[in-house]
């Protein structure tokens, strides 16, 4: 990855019908907004000798980035994205080595990426007084590269003056936001603590990460360096 394009997650899926059986891939991926028109297409090779492209389609917008999703139709051994915008072109070809499945069924990009984060808000009594609580709540995609792992989000409250590590819970191989996953990829779940809305800023910052315990490597997904952002607003949500 070199900063303007990450691969979110990509499964593989099998069809059968009409006497035919095969696979298919759908993917999706986060793009930095960098100009109004972009192009996101897909790189892949069906059997490992020809290259192909297929498009992504825009699929929503968060202020500083985009995600363009879609399916490729056919079986794919090997992918990357490419991300053509504003006169350059950026790549997320899994470090040069492209991406693929082998005997698994998913796959995350960068090995760690945000799938869903939502704000909420919350009130709790106490001395006289009821404060108003708030929070941030989500799920984070993690490809599963080791059993002991620790995974979870870096948080700030007051615009990037103080921070703080929460750590999510395994949640399953199986579905992220109703999605099925599968083999290969995992969901983790996180909460942080409950505490009193801070007023000093209208937003919450952070990445999530992902760090094998066997040997302290850390991988990290901060929005290209310019990590998420999410209204403190009750249930705004970002993807």
């Amino acid at each position: 990855m070199d900063g303007a394009v990450r691969l979110k997650a990509a499964r593989r899926e099998f069809f059968s019908g009409g006497g035919f059986t095969g696979t298919f891939m759908p993917v999706s991926a986060k793009v930095r907004n960098i100009a109004a028109a972009k192009d996101v297409t897909v790189l892949y090779t069906p059997d490992g000798a020809t290259w192909k492209e297929a498009p992504l389609t825009f699929a929503s917008h968060f202020g500083d980035y985009d995600i363009f999703s879609d399916e490729v139709n056919e079986q794919v051994v090997r992918f990357a994205i490419r991300y053509s915008v504003a006169g350059s072109t950026f790549f997320d070809n899994n470090a040069g080595l492209d991406y693929g499945f082998g005997s698994n069924f998913a796959t995350v990009g960068g090995n760690v990426v945000l799938n869903t984060a939502t704000s909420k808000r919350g009130s709790q009594a106490g001395g006289g007084f009821v404060f108003t609580t708030s929070w941030l709540e989500g799920e984070i995609l993690v490809n599963n590269i080791a059993f002991a792992k620790d995974v979870g989000v870096r948080l700030s409250a007051d615009g990037g003056l103080t921070w703080r590590d929460t750590h999510g819970s395994f949640a399953g191989a199986g579905t992220a936001g109703g999605t099925f996953l599968g083999s290969g990829a995992e969901v983790w779940r996180f909460k942080t603590p409950e505490l009193n809305l801070n007023p000093s800023a209208s937003e919450f910052r952070f990445a999530v990460f992902f760090r094998v315990q066997s040997t302290g490597e850390v991988f990290w997904d901060n929005n290209f360096g310019q990590d998420y952002k999410v209204s403190k607003s009750h249930g705004a949500t970002i993807e």
